[in-house]
């Protein structure tokens, strides 16, 4: 078996809660050396998150496995100098705090990277570095509702939803990850590492890339992939289930008609206004006529692009997500189910191991760094 892709590369990870846990994780997955520095008394607040594997939280659990933990108090001297010595044998570091706070600890980008040129330094905060919210707090809805996506998400009553994922830690998440591989690439190049700052406030617009580009065009806020059109929405059937439905291309939406029985709605596709309410009311009484699954046997032989709305427990039972979930020891002797985005993906990746207990590679970690 190869080693795994990242096999050989230490980070410095200075993050909790999601968004830096989860770049790192990825990072864990593909083989890097995650170190997780900790402060006293209760390190990541995702400990304590219910519900419990094992003696740790499954938040905490799913986010951090693979890594060593670090417990070292930063508002000490012995705990930056610790904190220093790690960053000057580091490939990456990390930063999830708010701009500022480890530069003023003396251990930011200019600091770090003075005594380690070598060093990816990773900002990944909530607003960026620069600008007027630069240091305001903020938590994935706010990052949402001020990048416009919040506007985007509104039910057919036209009250905004609150997505059901945290779209904007996770999509900052992966924006940094691409930063730090992007930097290692070019430090092959170059030798030299190099700062990368990313926000989560990016993220929410790199989502929106599409309709920022036809709202900045000048062309319609709203767009077929909003939900408005009768061919790409949800609908409820007879037992209360409910079907998605992305007929965009003509092929599907004439796909669909047909399955329907309701061939007279193939010119009518791209209705808008009030005929577009129409199409959609005859399609509403269709779906509810059957149950969700009698519609499924009728519309999957016809690749019509419907799918089930499932339930999060529902995917994971579903045999297309079977690939990408896998057993993680817990660290009590069991393990649980969860996701594991680079398996099957045909990356070399590191085998699961437990998320650290508080401070349990302390000790380890700083007698490396007398070897």
């Amino acid at each position: 078996m190869s080693a795994p892709a990242l096999h050989g590369l230490r980070v410095l990870d200075f993050t909790r809660h999601l968004p830096g846990p989860f770049c790192t994780l990825l990072l864990a997955d593909l083989g890097a050396d995650v170190v997780k520095v900790e402060a006293p008394p209760y390190g990541d607040p995702t400990r304590v998150v219910p519900p419990a594997v094992g003696e740790d939280s499954a938040v905490h659990a799913a986010l951090n496995r693979g890594k060593r933990s670090v417990l070292l108090d930063l508002h000490t001297e012995e705990g930056r100098a610790a904190a220093r010595a790690l960053a000057a044998r580091a490939d990456v570091v990390v930063d999830g705090f708010r701009p500022g706070v480890l530069d003023r600890l003396g251990l930011g980008a200019d600091a770090l990277m003075a005594a380690n040129p070598r060093l990816v330094y990773c900002a990944l905060s909530g607003w960026g570095t620069e600008g007027p919210l630069s240091g305001r707090a903020g938590h994935d809805i706010t990052y949402a509702a001020r990048g416009g996506m919040l506007d985007l998400n509104r039910d057919a009553a036209g009250a905004v939803t609150v997505p059901g994922a945290q779209v904007a830690d996770g999509s900052g998440a992966l924006l940094a990850l691409s930063a730090i591989l992007a930097a290692l690439v070019e430090r092959e190049r170059t030798g030299r590492g190099r700062r990368v700052d990313v926000s989560l406030l990016g993220g929410v617009l790199a989502l929106l890339t599409m309709p920022l580009a036809r709202t900045l065009a000048g062309g319609e806020r709203r767009s077929e992939l909003s939900g408005d059109f009768a061919g790409y929405t949800v609908y409820r059937c007879r037992d209360g289930r409910e079907l998605a439905v992305g007929a965009l291309e003509p092929k599907f939406w004439e796909a669909l008609c047909r399955g329907l029985g309701a061939e007279e709605l193939i010119p009518r596709q791209w209705d808008g206004g009030a005929r577009g309410r129409e199409v959609r009311a005859r399609l509403t009484a269709l779906f509810s006529g059957r149950d969700r699954d009698e519609w499924l046997r009728v519309l999957e032989p016809l690749d019509a692009c419907v799918e089930p709305v499932l339930t999060p427990a529902e995917a994971a039972a579903d045999a297309q997500a079977a690939a990408l979930l896998i057993d993680q020891p817990d660290g009590g002797g069991g393990a649980f189910r969860t996701v594991s985005p680079f398996a099957g993906s045909g990356l070399a990746t590191a085998p699961p191991r437990p998320a650290p207990r508080l401070g349990q590679h302390t000790g380890e970690v700083l007698a490396e760094l007398a070897s």
